[in-house]
This record gives structure tokens, C-alpha cells and sequence, in this order.
């Protein structure tokens, strides 16, 4: 098992669900639900279960804090049930801010395929909640926990370029980027009436 040590930080639970992930490329059918990465004894932990398994080797564990470039910090072996199971994972990491986390299923001839990822927040008031952070589509992608009532884009300059009612929505929001935003960095807002947080993108 490998160990990623990072600023230590308070850890904040974060649980999500995939409610239905259908496996194809000659991996077996596979449905991942109750995904959950919390903190345990100063650990990270993460679990999930299956409703059924057939032909897996393994489940691989990744992590990033960019959201693009992943790192594996171990793996689990499937069990095959046909019923499917509830796996567990456990591993020392101190976090700084926020990191993103998936699951690489592999089945016994090798084949693979990703879980969408998961954003963790560790402090709410410094979280990664774009991603990636370096946008090189038309839409940029949001992953709030807590509800915000506006979204800005803002240059170097302190010029708003964008901006959008979030309606205090949480989960996954996708941005559409207005054609006038050139190539370069910027500063994406979230505010709400008791706080502002913000991150630093690259779009390209």
C-alpha cells in the first residue's frame, strides 16, 4: 500500500453514490453503489458496494489533486460474489484542501475502466471545486457540497467576465464559457451572503 502524505488539514465526510455504472468492453456488468470516503482514525477510508460481480480481478484505488493526473495508492481484490459485495479500503494520508478519487476496475483478462471521480473536500473554505482546473473545452465543470448563490469568473484584473445564479445548487454544475474568454488565467468565485471562496483555472 502506498502512502501519500500531504499538509495535515481536518477531515470532512463526504459521501456520494453512483447509483448505476454499467461496466461494457468485456468486463462484466457491474453496478457500484454507496461509494464513501471518509476519515478514520486519521486515515482515509473509502467503501463501496457491488450488486453483482463476475470475471474482476481487482478494484485499483487512485487519487489526484488536479482532477487530470492520478496516482494509484493500492487495491482491492474482488470477490466475485454474484450478489455482489461491500468492499473496504484503508490508508494513511493527511490532506491539504481537497483531492479527487476513482476507482479502477479491472477484470481477469486485464481489461479496465474508470468510476466517474469524486471530489473530497477537506476545508470548505479552501476546497478544489473546479475541475479540472485546466479547461481547454467550452464548459467548466463545478462540484459544490455546499450552496452558493453566485458563480464569477474574474481576470487578473479584478474584471468580472462571468457571471451565473447558482440558486444554492449542489452536486455536479456544468458552466458554459463565453466565447470572449481568451487563453489565460483567471478567478473563479463562489459567494453566498456569509462567504466567498475562490480558485485559480487556465483555460486554453
Amino acid at each position: 500500500m502506498k502512502t501519500v502524505l500531504f499538509r495535515a488539514a481536518a477531515l470532512v465526510i463526504l459521501a456520494f453514490f453512483l447509483s448505476s455504472i454499467s461496466i461494457g468492453q468485456g468486463i462484466a456488468q457491474l453496478q457500484i453503489s454507496k461509494f464513501k470516503v471518509d476519515s478514520r482514525h486519521g486515515n482515509l477510508g473509502l467503501s463501496w458496494k457491488t450488486s453483482s460481480e463476475e470475471g474482476l480481478a481487482q478494484f485499483e484505488i487512485e487519487f489526484s489533486l488536479d482532477g487530470k493526473s492520478y496516482q494509484n495508492i493500492g487495491f482491492v481484490p474482488a470477490r466475485n460474489h454474484r450478489d455482489g459485495d461491500i468492499y473496504e479500503f484503508e490508508a494513511p494520508v493527511s490532506y491539504a484542501d481537497s483531492a479527487f478519487f476513482r476507482l479502477k476496475v479491472v477484470d481477469q483478462s486485464g481489461r479496465w475502466l474508470y468510476t466517474e471521480p469524486s471530489v473530497y473536500n477537506v476545508n470548505k473554505t479552501t476546497a478544489f471545486f473546479v475541475y479540472p482546473n485546466v479547461i481547454n473545452t467550452s464548459v467548466m465543470n463545478i462540484y459544490l457540497k455546499d450552496p452558493f448563490s453566485w458563480l464569477e469568473v474574474v481576470n487578473l484584473n479584478g474584471v468580472v467576465l462571468l457571471k451565473q445564479n447558482l440558486d444554492g445548487k449542489t452536486g455536479r454544475i456544468t458552466v458554459p464559457l463565453s466565447p470572449l474568454l481568451s487563453e489565460g488565467i483567471y478567478i473563479v468565485q463562489l459567494r453566498s451572503y456569509d462567504k466567498t471562496i475562490s480558485q485559480k483555472v487556465v483555460v486554453q
